[in-house]
């Protein structure tokens, strides 16, 4: 934000006064913000009242993000990270630790044909949408490319994969996908969708 400024000669210690103390206040909220953005965050789903039916409300609100490979799920653990794709100094990109051994920083991405949200090494995310990430005016919530299209979305397939994997509930998988041109997301019919946002809670150190 610019603010106008006025000079008035008899003014100018206290300006400079003034100045000063402010620059001391914008660069220590610089470097909170900066201190913020790089702690790492885990993914919580909230889902609107008005979205869906209730039990399909209950299995997405509150719900946690995992990352899914060979059958094994890890939690998101990860957070805002400088990407190559955009200016210097930037922390456009979004990062997590993957569950593969050795534990790796992965990259999330929006895949730019299905625009379902993955993860993966710098080659996987090429030619796909990784970001710019950022975050809400309140610092709470994930945003992408400027705003939250965030769409909570279970497949038919989704009860199989779910089984695979030894869940209980078959029906509490869902996936995460990103409605980058608000027009739905190109999904099937036979999907359904909840509109969600994504909410950082602080990882544990």
């Amino acid at each position: 934000m610019v603010f106008g400024i006025v000079m008035m000669a008899a003014m100018v210690p206290t300006m400079i006064g003034v100045n000063e103390a402010t620059k001391g206040t914008r660069d220590h909220e610089d470097q909170r913000r900066k201190n913020a953005r790089a702690q790492r965050s885990h993914l919580l789903v909230q889902c609107p009242s008005y979205e869906g039916e209730l039990q399909q409300r209950m299995a997405v609100h509150n719900a946690q993000v995992y990352l899914g490979a060979d059958g094994k799920l890890s939690l998101f653990n990860g957070g805002f990270y400088p990407h190559p794709d955009f200016p210097p100094d930037n922390t456009a990109g979004f990062v997590t630790i993957s569950g593969e051994t050795p534990p790796t920083l992965r990259w999330l991405y929006v895949d730019s044909e299905t625009h379902e949200v993955r993860w993966g090494g710098r080659q996987e995310s090429q030619g796909h949408v990784c970001g710019p990430f950022d975050w809400t005016k309140d610092e709470a919530r994930v945003t992408l490319q400027g705003w939250e299209g965030w769409l909570a979305v279970r497949l038919p397939r989704d009860e199989m994969y779910a089984k695979e994997l030894g869940m209980e509930d078959t029906k509490g998988l869902w996936r995460l996908y990103f409605d980058q041109n608000d027009d739905g997301a190109d999904l099937p019919p036979s999907a359904e969708v909840l509109e969600v946002t994504l909410n950082r809670t602080m990882a544990e150190s």
